[in-house]
């Protein structure tokens, strides 16, 4: 009985030396810190834009509306290891429900050299799709197609650390995941009449991002539709603009280009008489990842807004607005 004991141990030590694979033989545990960074204080955002006691009750509401967005809150967390080689391998993976801004793993993982990628708030996101899962290289997150969609309903988070796991070294990691999103507050000042039918939509942002390059893509763009909190503020969650690094400043542009900013607000309005009055809310800065901006407008007899103190807004105004075009917007 002895011999056959012998060699069972000697199949052990072998797989641990040759089969890389097998997690339960050849692992190493792992300390895995993942903390959520915010890159905006949301209360002092509303604050320095909405001062007056006019404007306190659109802060509170836009508050309310924004801090689950930028609470820096994890619902759910998605991790992914993969090899360093040529092959690219996706090596291991993990997602959880996690409600909480820090999460501590210890995982129990092959000692090899790892791209490590990870997301959060993907799962009750039904604007966004993760697509190329296998490999660290195609692995992004795609806005899914559509004319005109709905608000980001989640603020997207990512991740990326190379470990150097293969020689003894490090066993802890700390993981900062930072905001991937962006929003968007269209505040209105209607004192010069009563408010009318209005609808508010955001052009001109990314439509994917690249997660191991940190990069955003803008193939087959979508207009997003914003939720109206009053009848005096509507707000919108998606992916930034176009970076100032990404695209040549608007003072470089022709003047047609030039026109139309990083982003744009589309302001639809339907006066007492039935006809649409378009704006276009023209933005010469770009629209930031982790950024919420805050656009104060006036709203005028004809239907037109018209930006409030803020010289890098431009609108240009069509009376009579008929549908059709590049986009259906429904008004």
């Amino acid at each position: 009985m002895k011999r056959p004991v012998l060699i069972l141990f000697g199949l052990l030590f072998a797989g641990c030396n040759l089969i890389y694979d097998d997690l339960s033989v050849c692992g190493k545990d792992y300390y895995l810190n993942y903390e959520m960074r915010l890159v905006t204080d949301i209360q002092m955002t509303i604050d320095e834009k909405l001062k007056t006691i006019k404007e306190r009750p659109v802060a509170d509401t836009l508050r309310q509306w924004m801090a689950p967005i930028f609470s820096g809150e994890a619902h759910d967390l998605d991790m992914s290891f993969f090899s360093t080689d040529e092959l690219d391998r996706l090596r291991y993976h993990k997602n959880e429900i996690i409600n909480a801004k820090q999460k501590s793993y210890t995982l129990y993982i092959p000692r090899e050299d790892y791209m490590h990628l990870a997301l959060v708030n993907i799962l009750n996101n039904h604007n966004i799709a993760v697509s190329g899962e296998d490999h660290a290289a195609t692995m992004r997150i795609a806005q899914i197609s559509g004319d005109t969609l709905d608000s980001h309903p989640t603020a997207v988070y990512s991740a990326r650390l190379p470990m150097q796991m293969a020689q003894e070294g490090d066993e802890s990691y700390y993981v900062h995941l930072y905001m991937v999103s962006s929003a968007v507050a269209l505040v209105v000042d209607s004192a010069k009449i009563d408010p009318l039918d209005m609808k508010v939509v955001l052009s001109g942002t990314a439509t994917g991002f690249d997660v191991r390059d940190s990069a955003f893509t803008y193939d087959n763009p979508s207009l997003i539709r914003a939720e109206r909190l009053t009848d005096l503020c509507y707000a919108m969650v998606s992916l930034p603009s176009r970076s100032a690094a990404a695209a040549p400043a608007p003072a470089l542009l022709p003047k047609a280009k030039k026109e139309a900013g990083y982003w744009q607000l589309k302001v639809y309005v339907r006066k007492p008489d039935n006809t649409v009055t378009e704006t276009v809310l023209s933005v010469d800065y770009p629209l930031l990842a982790g950024r919420l901006e805050i656009i104060k407008v006036e709203l005028h007899e004809d239907g037109s807004v018209v930006p409030l103190a803020n010289s890098h807004v431009g609108a240009s105004v069509t009376l009579d607005w008929k549908a059709g075009g590049e986009h259906e917007i429904d008004v």
